[in-house]
């Protein structure tokens, strides 16, 4: 279904499609078999007071261990150009401190640089889509259910399927570790949305809809 569909209780729209686009902008993407490294387009730890000159981020939770795609002087070539900063990655991704990326690096670093706005507008954008749907729908409880259940199923399967495509993408490490856990949260979110929406709405019906019959009281002796 498009996020347009109509809804089995009369709602319009729906914000998966947005939501799974813009998760992996905002989530910690884990990389299996990396001491807790992880995908994100924001920096941890120490952070210059100009800003960081990186887009791309596969960094520890506090930011020490990190393989980051930067846009700035490389002093192994005497040029300012796309290359890989690094420290205390190397024996995961096998990608040593200053190592230049070609034409292929180029595009990632300038896709990232946008798409960390981009995919923080389009969660926004489903976040507010949602909130339509519970407002329209016809019945606005049943619709919450899905819209609660649907989000943290997204989230959960960004990070499950994302892990998975990132392990895969690792076989080119560095980008295609990138690559593969982005396009993975991507499709982990949108498929964790919409069956968790479809499975909390039957189950919302089922119980609407049954009758329980209460068990008579036993009579206890005097």
């Amino acid at each position: 279904m498009s996020d347009t569909s109509q809804q089995k209780d009369g709602t319009p729209m729906r914000g998966e499609i947005p939501v799974a686009g813009g998760l992996p902008a905002v989530l910690r993407i884990p990389v299996p078999n990396s001491n807790g490294l992880a995908i994100e387009f924001r920096p941890r730890g120490h952070v210059p007071k100009g800003g960081t000159t990186s887009t791309l981020f596969i960094q520890s939770p506090n930011g020490k261990q990190h393989l980051r795609l930067d846009y700035g002087f490389n002093k192994n070539t005497g040029k300012i150009e796309w290359h890989w900063n690094q420290k205390g990655t190397n024996k995961v991704f096998g990608i040593k401190n200053h190592t230049t990326v070609g034409r292929a690096g180029q595009v990632a670093g300038n896709a990232a640089r946008y798409f960390k706005y981009a995919g923080r507008t389009l969660v926004v954008v489903g976040a507010a889509m949602d909130a339509y749907s519970i407002v329209t729908a016809s019945k606005p409880l049943r619709r919450t259910v899905q819209v609660v259940s649907a989000w943290g199923a997204a989230a959960a399967g960004c990070k499950v399927v994302g892990a998975g495509g990132a392990a895969v993408g690792s076989a080119a490490p560095g980008l295609g570790t990138a690559a593969g856990g982005i396009i993975g949260c991507a499709v982990g979110g949108f498929f964790g949305y919409i069956t968790a929406e479809a499975v909390s709405g039957y189950i919302y019906d089922w119980a609407e809809d049954t009758i329980f019959t209460p068990l008579p009281e036993l009579q206890t002796a005097q």
